[in-house]
């Protein structure tokens, strides 16, 4: 697990490690810019003239220790004053005064030279203000110089939490930031603007961390730990039971991607409920899974009493249809449903208009929604909700009891407690019709085989993103499916250590 991180909260962090704690600032800096010469030289392997931006705050200290660094080792650089305030920083003034007695002075023009690298050390974490004047117009220069671009701990101009753009901002090819990510990499402009991030260690100690105890936190490889051992005393009942309920006349697609991505994901029993239109072309397709179909109102809540007394979970919405028939099948459920349910895509749909069915449920749920639907659900615009995403889904999820996965570039998942999870594996590739549908059958082949529905909601994110990161690196992000992501599952559980195999 890691943490990421507002702006207030890296700050926090910082101070208590350099206040509290009491490692120096100055060491701080030293190992920060150490990092940063890393990725120049890394990027840089001719050789060529080096680009350096400061400002007179903490981030154009660790410029300041960048250059010196770079000089050092023999580099050609030059470095750029963007003097738009009157007074320094402490760490700023130490650093400029070793340049000085090194005898190496700061340029207040960019040199008209070409250059291999730039280095962004204008504006840091802290920046609230737009950015205006002298520095705006330095920012909009170093955009213009062909070069690759590094930018120290965070975009010049990049909101450290929220990624919008504060007046202008440095486009960075390699952003190297220290300690925790920022939120603001994530989102909005912030996840074209920071470019690859690369996460230096610089020495924040746990502690501090823990005393600031941030609110956002994701997964990463070692959490795969977290899905239950597969046992050899067992049989396919062992690893749960998960009903599709999914499917419109003549549209089997859903259905086929969501079974299918549950059995992938270790479900013991798919069975699939849907209309008799799709039974042949599902039978051909996904031969493992059981088939109970239905022709009209009477057999449709037919299946739903069957799969409330079958399923271990219940996944029900993908590609089912807005009409009385699916309202009412999702109606049953949510009355009288004793397993946990996903709800997904039409279902969402139907809840949208009614909305109130949910003070009067009480099935345990996971809701899926991406932010389209959350805007039908709740009544808000897209925007509004992306203005303040995480409190929204919280306050949601809270309110209706149920665990929330809210889908979007960067998924995040709520059960309404004061810490959020964020998925920050996946690629725009996954932006394909049926991907959505993969999601759901993996949750709920997760929950089937003994997670909690939180634990369930957040590993199959993260888990569905490795497996499109997979896709992407075989097929390529334009020609990517959603059945793609399927095909990687199994090497994603296999690769990153789990114990299902």
């Amino acid at each position: 697990m890691q943490y990421i991180v507002t702006k207030k909260e890296m700050q926090a962090i910082d101070a208590y490690t350099i206040d509290k704690i009491g490692i120096p600032a100055e060491v701080l800096m030293e190992r920060a810019a150490m990092q940063v010469a890393k990725q120049v030289e890394k990027v840089n392997t001719a050789g060529g003239r080096v680009l350096i931006a400061v400002e007179g705050g903490n981030n154009g200290g660790d410029g300041l220790a960048v250059g010196r660094i770079l000089l050092e080792q023999g580099y050609n650089v030059d470095i750029f004053y963007v003097n738009s305030v009157a007074r320094v920083s402490p760490q700023f003034q130490l650093q400029q005064n070793i340049l000085r007695h090194m005898g190496i002075r700061l340029r207040k023009a960019i040199p008209n030279k070409d250059y291999s690298v730039v280095v962004d050390g204008i504006f840091g974490v802290g920046l609230s203000r737009p950015v205006e004047g002298a520095a705006k117009k330095a920012i909009e220069s170093l955009n213009q110089i062909e070069a690759v671009k590094i930018a120290i701990d965070v975009p010049s101009g990049i909101d450290a939490t929220t990624g919008e753009i504060l007046g202008a901002a440095f486009r960075a090819d390699y952003t190297v930031t220290f300690g925790l990510r920022k939120l603001g990499m994530f989102f909005s402009d912030g996840i074209d603007y920071c470019g690859k991030l690369v996460c230096a260690n610089i020495g924040f100690p746990d502690t501090a961390i823990e005393q600031v105890k941030p609110r956002i936190y994701a997964y990463d490889s070692s959490d795969m730990s977290k899905l239950p051992k597969r046992i050899d005393n067992s049989n396919k009942g062992t690893y749960g039971k998960v009903a599709v309920i999914a499917g419109s006349k003549n549209m089997s697609g859903a259905a086929f991607l969501c079974g299918k991505a549950a059995y992938r994901t270790g479900a013991g029993l798919v069975k699939i409920y849907t209309h008799e239109s799709n039974r042949t072309i599902i039978q051909s397709q996904l031969p493992e899974a059981v088939m109970m179909t239905y022709k009209d109102y009477e057999g449709a809540l037919s299946c739903i009493e069957d799969a409330m007394k079958w399923a271990t979970v219940i996944v029900v919405g993908p590609g089912l249809g807005v009409d009385i028939t699916s309202e009412r099948m999702l109606y049953e459920l949510l009355m009288n449903a004793e397993v946990p349910l996903v709800v997904d895509a039409d279902a969402l749909n139907i809840l949208s208009n009614n909305i109130e069915l949910l003070n009067t449920a009480s099935v345990s749920m996971i809701m899926t929604p991406h932010m389209k639907e959350m805007s039908r659900l709740i009544g808000k615009t897209v925007p509004e909700i992306a203005e303040n995403r995480f409190e929204t889904a919280r306050q949601f999820a809270k309110k209706m009891g149920v665990t929330l996965v809210l889908k979007d570039a960067k998924s995040i998942v709520t059960n309404g407690g004061e810490q959020t999870y964020i998925n920050l594996a996946g690629n725009n590739g996954m932006s394909t019709g049926g991907s959505g549908d993969v999601l759901s059958g993996i949750i709920a082949g997760m929950i089937a085989g003994g997670l909690s529905l939180a634990e369930a909601a957040k590993m199959g994110t993260y888990v569905h993103c490795q497996a499109g990161d997979r896709a992407a690196e075989k097929k390529g992000k334009y020609a990517m499916l959603a059945s793609d992501i399927i095909e990687c599952l199994g090497d994603v559980m296999r690769l990153c250590g789990n114990r299902l195999e």
